[in-house]
C-alpha cells in the first residue's frame, strides 16, 4: 500500500499568536557554542519565526516557557494554540501540563506521519537552506551553523512575503515597517575598529580585517569573527568590503560591483538645444567654424605655418584645405619668424587688415 498524499489545510489563524507551529532540529556535530539542537516556533498569523539553540533535547521546555514569557511581554498577549509532533520532548508530562496550566489548546501529529505538521517542517526547510547557502558561500566552518541559523532567521522575518502582500512578517506583526540597512553579506570581510583599551600599545594598528557574523541582539552594533584565534568581537564601528571572504583562499581578488569600488556614472550628453553643459575639448574644437583659404595665399600660408601646419599628405588625404581655428579670420595673427615684411604682406593677402 503506497504512502498518499495528505490534503493541504485551508484554514489560517485571524489574530498573532493564535496558534504556534513547532518542531526540534538536530544537527551532526556541535556548534561554536557547543549547541547540538534548534527548536523553531512559527506563528501562523504573520508567519514570523524565532530559533532558540539548545544543548540536550530536555532543555525544550526552559526554552519554550522562555518564549510564552517573551509572548506575553512584548506583544501583550497570550498563545492559544500549540501544534507540534508526537516528539519526546512535546510528549512529557511536564511539557503538557505546562501549556494545560496556561490554557494553550494542544494539537499534535500522529506519530510518524510529519506531514501533519508541515509548517513547522517547512519553515526548518526554508530557513535551514538559506543558512547553508550563506555558510557554503562565506567558506564557514560546519561548527558555525548556529550563527547561520540566527543571520537567516533575522533576514527572513525581514522579507517580503507573497501570501502577506509582500509584507515581512516583522511588519505584519508589529505593524512597524522593520530596518533593512544594517544588514551585510554573512561571512564577508570588514575592517573592525579596535579601541585603545583593547590595542596593545599606542603603536598597535586601530583597525583589523575580521569576518562578519551577525548583528548584534543587545543593540545598534554587529559581532565578528576575530583571527587566528577565532574569538567572537562585538563592535559598533566597521567598514565593510561585501566582495572578500577571508575564510575562502581565493577571495584576495576583489570582484566589481561592491560598496567601496562603485564606478562612477558614465557622463551624457544634453540633449537640447540650450544645453549649458561644458563641452570636452575635442567637442569644443569640433565645433569652431572651417575658414576656406584664399587660393592665391594658400602657399604664403602654409610656408609660414609650416611647422604648424605641414603641408603634403596627412593620414592618406591631400593637403590642407581650410584652417580649422577658434577665431575668425579677421583677427588671425601669424607668427612674424623675424621677418616682419613678409608677415605683414602675407597677413594683407589673407584678408585682414594691417596692423597699425
Amino acid at each position: 500500500m503506497p504512502n498518499k498524499a495528505f490534503p493541504p489545510t485551508e484554514t489560517r489563524a485571524t489574530e498573532p499568536f493564535e496558534l504556534i507551529h513547532s518542531d526540534l532540529k538536530s544537527f551532526p556535530i556541535d556548534s561554536y557554542y557547543k549547541f547540538q539542537y534548534a527548536i523553531v516556533f512559527f506563528d501562523d498569523y504573520s508567519s514570523h519565526a524565532w530559533t532558540i539553540n539548545l544543548k540536550t533535547k530536555d532543555t525544550a521546555l526552559h526554552a519554550t516557557k522562555h518564549f510564552l514569557a517573551k509572548v506575553e511581554t512584548q506583544y501583550k498577549t497570550v498563545v492559544c494554540g500549540w501544534m507540534s509532533n508526537a516528539g519526546g520532548e512535546f510528549k512529557s508530562k511536564v511539557f503538557i501540563s505546562m501549556l494545560t496550566e496556561k490554557g494553550i489548546k494542544i494539537l499534535q501529529s500522529i506519530p510518524h506521519a510529519h506531514q501533519q505538521n508541515g509548517c513547522a517542517e517547512r519553515i526548518i526547510q526554508t530557513l535551514m537552506e538559506k543558512a547553508e547557502s550563506m555558510r557554503l558561500q562565506a567558506c564557514l566552518p560546519q561548527s558555525w551553523w548556529e550563527l547561520a541559523l540566527d543571520h537567516a532567521t533575522h533576514v527572513y522575518n525581514r522579507t517580503p512575503i507573497c501570501r502577506l502582500s509582500w509584507r515581512t512578517p516583522s511588519e505584519w506583526l508589529s505593524g512597524n515597517r522593520p530596518l533593512v540597512n544594517h544588514l551585510r553579506v554573512l561571512g564577508c570581510g570588514a575592517y573592525v575598529f579596535i579601541s585603545a583599551e583593547i590595542r596593545i600599545n599606542k603603536l598597535a594598528p586601530k583597525s583589523k580585517l575580521m569576518t562578519y557574523l551577525g548583528s548584534h541582539p543587545g543593540g545598534k552594533g554587529w559581532i565578528f569573527m576575530r583571527r587566528p584565534n577565532n574569538v567572537i568581537f562585538s563592535t559598533a564601528q566597521a567598514i565593510f568590503d561585501e566582495s572578500i571572504f577571508p575564510k575562502c583562499p581565493k577571495s584576495k581578488v576583489r570582484v566589481p560591483n561592491t560598496r567601496l569600488q562603485t564606478p562612477a556614472p558614465t557622463p551624457q550628453k544634453c540633449a537640447g538645444e540650450n544645453c549649458q553643459c561644458p563641452l570636452r575639448l575635442e567637442d569644443e574644437i569640433e565645433s569652431y567654424p572651417k575658414h576656406p583659404v584664399p587660393s592665391g595665399s594658400k602657399g604664403k600660408a602654409l610656408d609660414l605655418l609650416g611647422e604648424k601646419f605641414p603641408a603634403g599628405d596627412r593620414d592618406g588625404e591631400p593637403a590642407m584645405k581650410y584652417l580649422q581655428v577658434p577665431w575668425s579670420s579677421q583677427s588671425l595673427h601669424l607668427p612674424s619668424n623675424n621677418q616682419n615684411s613678409s608677415a605683414h604682406k602675407s597677413h594683407t593677402d589673407l584678408g585682414g587688415s594691417p596692423n597699425p
